[in-house]
């Protein structure tokens, strides 16, 4: 039997920690700039959720088509579980509808770090569905992190009637999206990636298409670069950015999960700044400065004992 070498079964540990937290890194960097394409939009809130939804469904029927052979469709467990990954889907239409439509009544940064609440109702709901304790360290990072989107926000919120119906869509946003990562975690126990997205996808696709119709918004005739701004959200954001968030929810605790995605109102704001001139005041910088801190807060784990410490405790990969 050849021998291990000393370090070599540590280094082989890490890998997946490491992987996880790549892939959420990359995962963030691609939602950061959805605000920024709908923004380029010129469609109704719920036509740029269906057709972003829709899209995304087929990217995802591609790899699980192809990977097949090597990991089937289970169609006893998937309508064992449809009442599951339906009411996951109805969450996650309501999240992309008011989350979309806030976009478009406020600011860039009035919408995103009012739906920062997110970690907050992350961590209850990963309290009361999925037992999971919010250490004090969890609680001081999202005080930290909840403070820094207080500064941001001190000077973008109450801007009139619509920039209040956008901050109410937008606290909307970030309740659903803590709740459809809370119930994506306890499916992704049973199923595989690929395939929860898809049915997810798929059923958040039809009730944005439902609704659409119902409220006779307009579903065709937009011009060619909104067109490619909801094809750039479906491959980017959806198909790449929200795939991978999934696959982190599924090796790390909901609340820190949700915790990280506070990294995206930075980015975002920035971008609009550049983009469309939404120049965020002196706050801005003190308060992304507190987000960031508590995010890093919440995904370092001390070494015990005093020791180096380690980014994660991660399950086992798939």
């Amino acid at each position: 039997m050849p021998r291990v070498r000393r370090g070599e079964g540590a280094g082989v540990t890490q890998d997946p920690r490491r992987r996880a937290l790549l892939l959420l890194a990359v995962g963030l960097a691609s939602v950061s700039f959805a605000s920024i394409l709908v923004r380029y939009c010129h469609a109704p809130a719920l036509s740029i959720a269906f057709y972003r939804k829709s899209l995304a469904s087929l990217l995802i029927l591609v790899p699980v088509l192809l990977r097949y052979r090597t990991q089937p469709w289970d169609g006893n467990l998937q309508r064992s579980l449809l009442p599951y990954t339906l009411g996951s889907g109805l969450i996650l239409a309501v999240h992309f509808a008011s989350w979309i439509a806030a976009i478009q009544l406020t600011t860039v940064a009035s919408a995103l770090l009012v739906m920062s609440t997110q970690p907050v109702w992350g961590g209850l709901l990963g309290y009361l569905f999925l037992k999971e304790s919010v250490p004090k360290r969890g609680l001081v990072a999202i005080g930290l992190s909840l403070l820094g989107v207080g500064l941001i926000a001190w000077g973008d919120v109450g801007r009139g009637a619509g920039a209040l119906s956008g901050d109410a869509l937008a606290l909307l946003s970030g309740f659903s999206a803590a709740a459809y990562l809370t119930v994506g975690r306890h499916l992704r126990r049973s199923l595989p990636l690929l395939h929860y997205l898809l049915t997810v996808y798929g059923a958040s696709a039809v009730c944005l298409g439902v609704a659409a119709v119902a409220s006779r918004d307009q579903l065709w005739g937009f011009d060619g670069r909104t067109w490619l701004m909801i094809a750039l959200m479906a491959v980017f954001p959806s198909a790449l950015g929200h795939s991978l968030v999934n696959y982190a929810v599924r090796h790390i605790e909901a609340y820190r999960v949700n915790l990280s995605i506070l990294v995206e109102p930075v980015v975002s704001t920035v971008l609009a700044a550049l983009l469309f001139a939404e120049i965020p005041g002196p706050r801005f910088y003190s308060g992304a400065c507190l987000v960031l801190a508590g995010v890093f807060m919440a995904l370092w784990q001390p070494g015990a004992g005093g020791g180096e410490g380690t980014l994660l405790p991660l399950s086992d990969p798939e």
